[in-house]
């Protein structure tokens, strides 16, 4: 005999698991990151992919009655600590269509403090409105390192409080180098900006200098006989990339005029795109069958 409180708790436990068999019925969910190593302070982006195997569109979004959101993340670091949010993350309604998936990236480097060396894992919560529970995704794993550091200049006016500093790392993997440039705020110590500027073969080191105007210019062997000469304004700003071929009997190399300006010497315009576009029509040319004369 089953004793009345005994029923009313065997029936609760049952409504939770239905629930929850309802949720994986309804909704498939996975998460991966952009990539598996990061520099410290670049964006670490995180994508959850959600699928509606419902047979009707659904509407997921906050519940009114919780201050939690509906996308939510755990994150751990190498030592096996959560982090907390550093700020709130705020995400709209979404509707997912019967039969289909929509995608969601979200920059943890700006919610959360993934900017310390070491190793991390990510799951992302999902939660259901009104009432309809909670699931997690798989976990992705994820590397922050500093990089080796190859440059850096302080400009500003300590006068008017705005001296930045600029600084060049490299970050070796197994499959190649990546060059990366920081903006460093140093009245508040705040990493305004992070970001890659491109392969980089290490054999050579990069060059780097500032031009009148505090724009840095950066000089590195980014593939065999291929130079890239990148610009970053002081606010951060990644002004564009140019690339050379060296030129007879020269290489190319930064040259500062006696007014402040910054040019390169040495080098030949090279186009990348234009060129794999021409190694793509001499491919096809190759391709075509030989005629035949008769």
């Amino acid at each position: 005999m089953i004793f009345p409180s005994r029923l009313r708790s065997l029936t609760v436990a049952l409504a939770v698991l239905s629930v929850g068999e309802s949720i994986e019925a309804q909704i498939k969910a996975s998460l991966g990151m952009s990539k598996k190593e990061y520099i410290a302070h670049e964006p670490v982006i995180a994508t959850v992919t959600l699928t509606n195997n419902a047979g009707r569109d659904l509407l997921i979004h906050t519940d009114g009655r919780t201050t939690l959101n509906w996308l939510d993340f755990e994150i751990k670091n190498s030592r096996g600590t959560a982090l907390s949010p550093l700020a709130a993350m705020n995400f709209g309604a979404v509707t997912i269509p019967a039969g289909r998936s929509i995608t969601r990236s979200v920059d943890l480097t700006g919610t959360y403090r993934v900017t310390e060396p070491g190793r991390f894992r990510c799951k992302a919560v999902i939660r259901l409105p009104e009432g309809g529970g909670q699931f997690v995704t798989n976990t992705a794993y994820f590397n922050v390192t500093q990089g080796r550091r190859v440059y850096s200049q302080r400009v500003g006016d300590p006068a008017r409080g705005n001296v930045r500093e600029y600084r060049l790392s490299i970050h070796n993997t197994s499959r190649k180098s990546s060059l990366y440039v920081h903006l460093i705020e140093i009245r508040t110590g705040r990493t305004m900006q992070a970001f890659r500027m491109g392969d980089v073969i290490t054999s050579k080191t990069p060059k780097a200098t500032v031009d009148r105007v505090n724009n840095l210019h950066v000089l590195f062997l980014t593939a065999p006989g291929i130079y890239a000469h990148g610009t970053v304004s002081p606010d951060g700003k990644h002004l564009g990339t140019k690339y050379y071929n060296p030129a007879p009997g020269r290489k190319p190399a930064l040259a500062t005029f006696k007014d402040g300006e910054v040019v390169i010497s040495g080098g030949i315009s090279y186009d990348p795109k234009a060129a794999a576009q021409s190694r793509a029509r001499l491919r096809k040319l190759s391709e075509r069958p030989p005629l035949t004369y008769r």
